[in-house]
């Protein structure tokens, strides 16, 4: 009977060293994901005083460049040179 605490306690601590493990994995891609999206609307907004493109800015233009980053930047670029979009 007096294994039954030291099992749980270790049961405990190698699920918290795996918990620990995958959020500092997730972590990493998550701020990776924070930067780009960030890059990408400073982007979004620096481009409209550039007079050959304007890209309006709604809710499609940020959902795009916010998950898409600089690729989606570069796709609503291309929209709208195209005359696809915006």
């Amino acid at each position: 009977m007096a294994l039954d605490p030291i099992l749980g306690f270790v049961l405990t601590a190698i699920v918290v060293i795996i918990a620990i493990f995958f959020a500092l994995k997730l972590g990493k891609k998550i701020v990776i994901l924070l930067i780009n999206s960030f890059i990408g609307l400073v982007v979004l907004v620096l481009l409209n005083f550039f007079p050959f493109i304007h890209i309006e800015i709604n809710i499609w233009s940020v959902l795009i460049t916010a998950f898409g980053g600089i690729p989606g930047i570069i796709l609503l670029i291309l929209l709208d040179l195209l005359g696809f979009a915006f």
